[in-house]
């Protein structure tokens, strides 16, 4: 979309439109991801999420993707991932969480000022890997406990809430000092075991429960994987 700061692919964008309306023309409902892992190179020299002028540049970025193609659009998922994504960063993958923290309830803010599809507000939500973590070495329970600790629960505490708690911050609010949830997205990688994230299985005990928690937040639960379980009100989304 954005392959020079500031210089934004008009064709890709147009291809982008293309694409939503060919989706609806098909009957089908699109949930627009802004940002699923591949950051611009030009972001990526300059430390990417931890350059402290990316929040600037992200929320320009919303902007031009929603000026192009919103009134397509109903469900948006400003970040997919969030957590994987920070672990990229090692030792700083807490700065890198709260900066995309803020990215999240930045694009919140953003998005709930435009129009969706139909006239109707957009509705902004996140898509975080609900998964159950095992290790047989040290460091793989080192790794167990740092992903417990910064875990989709936190992330999607902090979004409903509004509100800072630890690992992020002991004290605060999100910059918006608001609530930026409207759905939750999940993507069930089932049980890993770690180091080298091998998938050794489902586990539909662990993936139900996950389910029925997240039911508590009162927020539609969007699924990208696996199937509708009884009882647990969700949408699939494939």
């Amino acid at each position: 979309m954005e392959p020079t700061r500031g210089g934004y692919a008009t064709d890709t964008l147009d291809a982008l439109a293309a694409e939503l309306r060919a989706v609806r023309a098909a009957g089908e409902e699109p949930v627009v991801v802004l940002h699923a892992g591949a950051l611009p190179d030009w972001v990526i020299a300059h430390h990417g999420w931890l350059d402290p002028d990316v929040l600037a540049g992200w929320s320009c970025y919303v902007d031009r993707v929603a000026q192009r193609v919103g009134t397509q659009v109903r469900w948006w998922a400003p970040i997919r991932g969030p957590l994987e994504e920070a672990s990229w960063y090692d030792g700083d993958a807490r700065a890198a969480l709260r900066v995309l923290l803020d990215a999240h309830a930045a694009a919140y803010l953003h998005l709930h000022r435009t129009v969706g599809f139909g006239g109707r507000p957009p509705a902004i939500g996140t898509i975080a890997t609900w998964a159950r973590w095992t290790a047989d070495t040290l460091r793989g329970r080192a790794e167990v406990a740092l992903r417990e600790r910064l875990g989709p629960d936190a992330w999607v505490g902090v979004l409903a809430s509004g509100k800072l708690a630890p690992p992020f911050a002991l004290v605060g609010e999100l910059p918006n000092g608001t609530p930026a949830l409207d759905f939750v997205g999940v993507d069930w990688a089932g049980v890993v075991t770690l180091p080298g994230e091998a998938q050794v299985g489902d586990d539909d005990a662990a993936r139900d429960h996950t389910l029925q928690r997240l039911g508590g937040l009162g927020k539609p639960i969007f699924l990208t994987s696996g199937e509708r379980p009884a009882g647990v009100g969700v949408r699939w989304v494939g």
